[in-house]
């Protein structure tokens, strides 16, 4: 076992009688190697190369990748096999640091791209804007520490790319097999999914096997059930899509995963086809394309409202918990013998990003609005609590995090608030963001310490010091992408550019129908209203998960169900522990797998400058 983390004594005898000690203490000084200067720079040199990759990618694709797996991989090649040195609560909190440093860019490419497409990137001042994302970063980090003991002690939520990480981490530890069993589900995992993105870079992919319905990204089943004829309604859509990391986050979630399945099933083949016969869906949009406007128009506004409905009745029952671990931490702190970032870093932490924020609302709008400024400052700050306690929850329990229907229902609120200031609505809803995204990669980090045996304080103190790094790396990639495709397109981002920036895109949209005044308020309201009555079911999170079924595409959700069916016919098949030993390196494999080519395809578009 690691000892006591907060021994200040260098032979572990503890503090002197009648007095405890400080908790920085606990921070430097241990009887293996964990904090190390070389844990740090290896973390923040990967998490500022990965952070660039990943933003490069995530605005051609629409999506971002974690790092946590892939810095773990590479630190233990850095800290073990070219040092020589590294341990396994090393290597986690190398890879903490290099996960924070890279997981704001959801945050900032979901939103700051949308002030360019809109025409508004003069009027940007890039200080404030860099400033508030940075404080919204730490926010992000210290918010989620007085919820740590609820979600991974108490409610023991599974964070399958946490639990894939430990599994990483563990191996070289755990003997030969199980790390053979990792690489296998690596391996495994690199092969399937080279020919979804290898079309571009080598010219063969799955597509080029001319197999009716496949393309190279996807498996469209319900084209061979047509061509079979079989019955089918036109407007269901049943796609699979090639993605072995869902299979692996299915199979570590299990069970739990099911209800995430069973929510995306009735959202595509119930409500989408009786939408189309009830005539709820325009008369111009045709039965193949009914399931994509349904997943626009109607399940992902119900759903993000069931998000929060859900979650806001979670937090309600969360209450006595969080109370009492805010007060044990109180307990703690006092006697200096806690585990946990003291509460006044916490408190100051979050004054000073809120003084930040206030600044940076204050230097964008107009003159004489200091008690506007003060006002989005304030609700800002208190949503980004709440957001991303609803992120964490979502990690937490399936390892889907909806950023970019946060994203659009920040910016919404932050429209109203600034009375349809497009500047400050965006900018906050960066640091919202960014601040959600630090909130889930924590609690991520968090659950790999917690199963590897490492220590809270020392990952919560890193992830404050580091978090700020972030978003100044990925808002310079930005702004270079965005000259490049100006001197190259004509266009700052878009269809046509190397940059569409698909989910600023559809920002761009959202902000237009807001300012339009066609917001599906409606949908937002009844979501909610359906979220906390289910979390009232006595299933805990139910309102959540079904919120997020409605949100997330099928074609990833059928993949991640069948993960999980996998799973509880292995746990019956084999056993719970042989399926926790064997089972869970292979799917974290799947995971990592996947992670470690998305970059590598990244990096070589970067360098080759692929389409």
């Amino acid at each position: 076992m690691t000892p006591p983390p907060n021994d200040p004594s260098p032979d572990h005898s503890g503090p002197p009688a009648g007095k405890p000690a400080r908790w920085t203490s606990g921070i430097f000084r241990s009887r293996y190697r964990e904090v190390t200067w070389e844990a740090i720079v290896f973390g923040v040199v990967i998490g500022v190369i990965m952070n660039a990759a990943i933003t490069y990618s995530g605005l051609k694709i629409g999506f971002t990748i974690g790092g946590s797996a892939i810095a773990a991989v590479l630190g233990w090649g850095v800290l073990r096999g070219l040092l020589k040195k590294g341990t396994i609560v090393e290597t986690n909190l190398a890879q903490t640091v290099a996960s924070t440093v890279n997981t704001s860019n959801s945050g900032v490419i979901f939103t700051v791209p949308v002030l360019f497409l809109l025409g508004l990137q003069a009027q940007i001042d890039v200080v404030w804007l860099i400033a508030a994302c940075m404080a919204g970063a730490t926010l992000g980090v210290a918010f989620i520490i007085p919820t740590r003991k609820q979600m991974i002690d108490l409610e023991r939520l599974r964070f399958p790319t946490g639990t894939a990480v430990a599994s990483v981490l563990r191996s070289p530890g755990e003997g030969v097999a199980k790390a053979k069993v990792l690489l296998l589900g690596i391996l495994v995992s690199m092969v399937v999914f080279f020919f979804t993105q290898s079309q571009d870079v080598f010219g063969f992919g799955y597509a080029s096997l001319g197999i009716p319905g496949v393309d190279n990204e996807t498996i469209d089943v319900a084209h061979w059930i047509q061509a079979a004829g079989l019955p089918w309604h036109p407007s269901m859509q049943f796609t699979w899509a090639i993605a072995p990391f869902a299979l692996g986050a299915g199979f570590i979630t299990g069970r739990p995963g099911l209800v995430v399945l069973a929510g995306g099933l009735l959202a595509g083949f119930v409500i989408t086809p009786l939408a189309y016969e009830w005539g709820w869906i325009p008369p111009e949009v045709g039965a193949e394309a009914a399931g994509g406007w349904a997943l626009a128009n109607m399940n992902k506004p119900l759903g993000i409202g069931l998000l929060m409905g859900g979650a806001l009745v979670g937090l309600l029952f969360a209450f006595p918990a969080i109370g009492a671990a805010l007060k044990s931490m109180r307990a703690a702190s006092a006697k200096g013998d806690s585990d946990e970032l003291p509460l006044s870093v916490l408190y100051a932490s979050i004054g000073i990003a809120f003084v930040v924020l206030f600044l940076a609302a204050n230097a964008t709008l107009a003159e004489g609005s200091m008690g506007q400024a003060a006002l989005i400052a304030l609700v800002g700050t208190a949503w980004m609590w709440f957001a991303g306690i609803v992120i964490a929850q979502c990690t937490g329990m399936t390892d889907w995090s909806p950023i970019s229907g946060m994203a659009l229902l920040t910016v919404m609120i932050c429209l109203v608030l600034t009375g349809n200031h497009v500047i400050s609505a965006v900018m906050i809803g960066a640091a919202v963001c960014v601040s959600i995204t630090e909130c889930a990669d924590m609690m991520q980090d968090l659950k790999t310490g917690h199963l590897v045996g490492g220590s809270p304080l020392r990952q919560q103190f890193l992830e404050l010091c580091v978090a700020w790094i972030g978003p100044g790396v990925c808002l310079a990639v930005v702004y270079v992408l965005a000259k490049n495709n100006m001197d190259s397109f004509g266009v700052y981002f878009g269809e046509g550019t190397t940059s569409p920036a698909p989910q600023a895109a559809a920002l761009e949209g959202a902000i237009d129908g807001i300012r339009g005044g066609s917001a599906p308020v409606s949908l937002y309201a009844m979501g909610g209203v359906l979220g906390a009555m289910l979390s009232f079911s006595g299933i805990a999170g139910l309102g959540v998960l079904v919120g997020l079924s409605m949100y997330l595409p099928l074609m990833y959700l059928l993949p991640y169900g069948l993960g999980c069916l996998v799973q509880m016919t292995l746990a019956r098949a084999k056993g719970a522990a042989w399926t926790e030993s064997w089972g869970v390196p292979f799917a974290a494999g799947m995971i990592v797998g996947e992670g470690l080519l998305g970059v590598i395809f990244a990096i070589v578009k970067v360098l080759g400058g692929g389409a």
